[in-house]
């Protein structure tokens, strides 16, 4: 699943040591959707994120591939549909045209640049997705990288058959800690009957 909205923007990367580095592991954007993001969530949410396998390009001007876990995680290039510096895992079909990679901020109109977690061949930038949908990049401390997290859910959780009229799933329940199935109504998870 991908968050539909975007967080407010923010650096790749600060620099603590004058380097500028553009290595996705360990940077802001990978801290703050892999760990930050996910106690954003309901509780019963969070236990339900499970940590995937997704391959990150070593970056600083290394080609070497990795496969790191992750609960949230920004996409790549290659996920989004277009070529970067390196292949770092498949494309995904939801994203067949520029129209698609448009995100906006927080459940506003407006559209802003947001992060990918896929290196440049220079080691001071990254690649994001313009307002326009296009992929550009970006030196790593310049605040074009808002956070749009893409995770997984574990299959107990009941998300909707066909997407609603703004093209996104929405989770319609999910299994509570005491086995119970917890529904949301009117924005409260409540136990089922």
């Amino acid at each position: 699943m991908l968050r539909k909205d975007t967080f407010n923007e923010r650096q790749w990367e600060a620099s603590y040591d004058g380097g500028y580095k553009n290595r996705y592991i360990g940077c802001l954007l990978d801290n703050f959707c892999d760990l930050m993001w996910p106690l954003m969530l309901d509780k019963e949410i969070q236990e339900c994120i499970v940590p995937v396998p997704i391959v990150v390009a070593e970056g600083n001007g290394v080609s070497t591939l990795h496969t790191i876990y992750r609960k949230g995680f920004a996409l790549s290039c290659t996920e989004v549909g277009v070529s970067g510096w390196q292949t770092e895992g498949t494309k995904f079909s939801y994203f067949s045209d520029n129209n698609k990679r448009i995100a906006y901020f927080d459940e506003t109109a407006t559209a802003v640049r947001w992060g990918l977690r896929s290196p440049y061949s220079d080691t001071d930038r990254a690649y994001d997705v313009r307002t326009d949908g296009s992929v550009d990049r970006n030196r790593v401390y310049y605040a074009h990288f808002a956070p749009r997290p893409a995770f997984n859910l574990k299959s107990s959780i009941v998300v909707s058959d066909s997407p609603d009229s703004d093209g996104c799933y929405t989770i319609e329940s999910v299994p509570g800690k005491s086995g119970g199935l917890y529904v949301k109504n009117n924005g409260v998870w409540v136990q089922a009957a």
